[in-house]
């Protein structure tokens, strides 16, 4: 009769292997703390350079012409309570009052869709509009799961 034992060789290969990623995974979610002397050169870069762009997480976008309507698109669009359109408006010099009529009438249209929106206008080199539809509010009962 011949006995085996009761972890061979691939069994050991396998745990050690498991060891490793889980150190390694360790590791990389564990930013390293940055020496003094790279903070100061990050924050002089940080006040020189322009701020990064944010990444979106948006469900829906559009880019609607001056004076169009984005109720149709508003109501097709958002599906859910918890989600939020935001307006965004970019305005040249000196466009600012007419930029803000038109974040006003985006608005009102958002409301009269039912849909929860905010405004978002900020100075830009040439006139822009951007809609986009995030779910930025919690569920009612304090969930976050799909009705």
């Amino acid at each position: 009769m011949i006995l085996r034992a009761a972890s061979g060789w691939q069994t050991v290969t396998a745990d050690l292997a498991l060891i490793l990623f889980l150190i390694t995974a360790q590791a990389v979610r564990e930013p390293a703390a940055p020496s003094p002397q790279e903070e100061t050169e990050v924050e002089a870069e940080a006040d020189t350079a322009e701020p990064a762009p944010v990444a979106s997480s948006a469900l829906a976008l559009h880019k609607p012409a001056k004076g169009e309507s984005v109720e149709e698109w508003l109501l097709a669009a958002v599906t859910d309570e918890r989600q939020v359109a935001t307006i965004s408006i970019g305005y040249a010099p000196g466009q600012r009052e007419e930029a803000l009529a038109e974040g006003e009438r985006l608005l009102a249209e958002a409301e009269a869709a039912g849909v929860a929106a905010r405004l978002i206008a900020m100075p830009n080199s040439s006139d822009d509009i951007l809609v986009s539809v995030d779910y930025l509010r919690p569920a009612p009962d304090g969930t976050n799961l799909a009705p």
